[in-house]
């Protein structure tokens, strides 16, 4: 292996193990209690949400003037502490958002998977460091950290020339096919991973739900409304499905975050709306695949006008069976029960 590369791999073990807790509380080890402890309120290093000034200032009987007066005089003092195991710390978040080439999403950064403790820890140390930075362009850039590495104009290039790419294709795009057409274009030279990295914090290109790369203002990257998934959904998918198919994979894919997804809504948009086509019982398709409205009656009826003469049998039965979703019998059915049968096999309109 690789000396550099094993070096780095035993650094980062070393550095996960590092608890931002404890070396807070070491950093914290000759403050006054007030002060630590207002610090430790206002981070939320020891509950679920930072207090506000305010509510840290009824805590401890003094002003919302006097608590932003301590927190600023205490990390004056704080950031002229340096010691062994700080630089630790810093050199795990460094760490960190290096690995994701000096830029990393604020959400991602402090997940939700870290403790809370280790998450206020860490609110800390961002801010307390002199050497990461917080980025964020309204509409163009989502809040990141980032290290004193980072090149927003590199980053702007590259975003930049992926949206035009997206623009041009007008279709969400797989990271193998965006790879294709950036190689394409020969307007970007940078490694895959930093181009995948850059992407994932632009407020303007976004990964939908199926691993797929579009503008976020797409119904396909950010479906907003019902009749929006249940079209992504059967677009995705492919094929015909029943509405309570659709609604479970509306939930399965997450797109709906917040509330779990009712059958007989997803019955009533696919009612109302001319994309879905019914071609089955409670099974629907996207208009866009050649399916057309109607009984099986009235296809088989469109399917005859089109033709000058009386058709097969098997051929009628073939491109029904195609367009909806029913049995070989009720095909058989319709064609005797209302249509002039020609010789053994073959079919007309009645007249």
């Amino acid at each position: 292996m690789n000396s550099k590369l094993a070096e780095g791999e035993n650094s980062s073990k070393k550095m996960a193990k590092i608890s931002l807790f404890l070396a807070l509380e070491k950093f914290f080890s000759d403050l006054p209690e007030r002060s630590a402890g207002i610090i430790k309120d206002r981070y939320g290093i020891e509950s679920k949400e930072p207090k506000t000034l305010e509510e840290i200032g009824k805590e401890y009987n003094i002003t919302r003037e006097r608590v932003r007066q301590i927190i600023r005089e205490t990390f004056k003092k704080l950031k002229k502490k340096k010691s062994e195991n700080t630089d630790a710390v810093n050199n795990k978040i460094k760490f960190t958002i290096e690995e994701k080439n000096d830029i990393m999403k604020k959400e991602v950064l402090l997940s939700d998977d870290l403790e809370i403790k280790e998450k206020g820890s860490l609110k800390f140390f961002l801010d307390i460091f002199g050497n990461f930075s917080f980025k964020e362009i309204q509409g163009e850039l989502e809040g990141s950290w980032a290290t004193e590495s980072f090149d927003i104009n590199e980053w702007r290039k590259i975003k930049n020339s992926v949206k035009e790419i997206l623009e041009k294709i007008k279709n969400p795009l797989t990271n193998q096919e965006l790879l294709e057409k950036i190689k394409e274009s020969g307007g970007i030279d940078a490694e895959q991973k930093k181009i995948f990295d850059y992407l994932e914090v632009s407020s303007e290109i976004k990964k939908g739900s199926f691993e797929k790369w579009g503008l976020k203002i797409w119904d396909e990257i950010t479906p907003k409304g019902t009749k929006e998934k249940i079209y992504l959904i059967l677009k995705e998918t492919g094929k015909p499905l029943h509405f309570k198919e659709i609604a479970g994979l509306i939930d399965k894919h997450k797109l709906n975050k917040k509330k779990k997804t009712h059958p007989q809504t997803i019955h009533n948009e696919l009612i109302r709306d001319k994309r879905f086509i019914l071609v089955g019982r409670g099974i629907y398709a996207l208009s866009e695949w050649g399916y057309s409205q109607g009984t099986v009656k009235e296809v088989i009826e469109d399917i005859l006008k089109k033709n000058a003469e009386p058709m097969e049998r098997e051929e009628i039965i073939n491109r029904i069976l195609n367009a909806r979703k029913v049995k070989k019998s009720t095909v058989l059915i319709n064609l005797n029960n209302f249509f002039e049968k020609v010789g053994k096999k073959r079919y007309y309109i009645k007249k």
